[in-house]
């Protein structure tokens, strides 16, 4: 456990000796039920004869179903630190439906620090370096989402960085609105086996949100809130520039298989070596070959890929080649929400909302991760 107080005041100097900043905080509006533009011709109303888009998936067992998949989902827009171009609410409409959330205790001076009660923000490493604000804020967008598509299901993965308490992440579902919408696994098999119910079944009994959490889980008190390593596994998510992906696993084999697809590049400063997201390389990483051969070689090692992870989703083919490894013939699946009706405070971009540069961001990034 790192204390990184002298960090921050550290930082803090710099910031107001250099360019007259404070530390970041989530602030670049957006007015709320407005768009980016989408990636679909044309958005839409849900079916209620589909499931996520597609008839065929309806009779599926979720655990056999390939999701579209966000890495840092919340990480947005102009930053050294940010996954994605676009925020949750357009990847929502744009047909995204498994969600990658790190969870911090916004006030926190250190890099690891056990809920203190306060609520969960949106940051990535660190709140110093990327702030998208209340983790709440972001889940009455799911719930706006889902109470306007009544055919679709999402899958929400928990970072739980300052290890909140199963309490404090119930609260927030509850306060948005979202927790009458999870879905309640049972206990999985000795073997690792579960058995999954259909994506038709989730939809017709509502329950529509899966949760998993990294850390500090407990079923006896939120029995939705279940440890991810029981019931998914990951692949390597430490892919550099240049190099292949493989479908090797991170932790034993489980029902649920995360393809995570994507790189970074290193930021050289300050003689330390940085891992940051590499959008320059999304065009070639992200297309349909290059997603279906990894998901052919977790297919042939007897594994079907269910979240294919990706940065920066917009470029590429995520959605096309998800449909080849769904077997199923590619549609626009891109729907249209009117997301006025969430959140009273319109959604902030962390990713924006710092006016430090990025040679200072990159200064943050290094100390943080120096220090973890």
């Amino acid at each position: 456990m790192h204390h990184i107080s002298i960090v921050s005041l550290l930082l803090a100097s710099i910031s107001l000796a250099l360019f007259g900043l404070g530390l970041a905080q989530p602030g670049v509006e957006r007015a709320a039920g407005t768009h980016k533009v989408p990636l679909g011709a044309h958005g839409r109303r849900s079916s209620s004869s589909q499931c996520n888009g597609y008839s065929e998936l309806c009779d599926r067992q979720f655990d056999l179903v390939a999701f579209p998949t966000t890495h840092n989902s919340y990480a947005f827009g102009d930053n050294i630190a940010a996954n994605q171009n676009y925020d949750v609410q357009q990847q929502l409409d744009d047909g995204i439906r498994g969600f990658m959330l790190d969870l911090h205790n916004v006030s926190s001076t250190t890099l690891r620090k056990r809920d203190s009660g306060a609520d969960p923000y949106l940051c990535h490493t660190t709140c110093l370096l990327l702030n998208d604000g209340p983790f709440t804020t972001t889940l009455k967008y799911f719930t706006t989402f889902l109470e306007a598509h009544t055919d679709q299901v999402i899958t929400i993965f928990l970072e739980n960085d300052d290890s909140f308490s199963p309490a404090t992440i119930q609260q927030s579902f509850e306060d948005a609105g979202l927790d009458k919408y999870v879905y309640t696994p049972t206990a999985p098999n000795s073997n690792g086996t579960y058995a999954w119910p259909t994506l038709g079944e989730m939809i017709a009994q509502n329950t529509r949100v899966v949760v998993l959490d990294d850390r500090n889980t407990n079923t006896t008190e939120v029995p939705w809130l279940v440890y991810d390593k029981d019931y998914s596994v990951q692949t390597p998510y430490t892919v550099g520039v240049g190099s292949s992906f493989d479908c090797s696993l991170l932790t034993a084999l489980r029902p649920l298989l995360v393809m995570n697809h994507f790189v970074y590049s290193n930021y050289s400063v300050l003689n330390m070596v940085v891992e940051k997201p590499s959008p320059d390389t999304a065009s070639i990483v992200n297309t349909r070959q290059s997603l279906v051969d990894q998901a052919n070689l977790c297919g042939g090692a007897g594994m079907f890929p269910n979240f294919i992870t990706l940065d920066f989703y917009d470029v590429g083919d995520l959605f096309q080649a998800v449909a080849d490894i769904n077997k199923v013939d590619y549609t626009n699946t891109s729907l249209s929400t009117d997301f006025s009706s969430g959140p009273d405070s319109p959604t902030t971009s962390g990713a924006s909302t710092h006016a430090l540069p990025t040679a200072l961001l990159a200064v943050v990034a290094a100390l943080a991760l120096f220090l973890a």
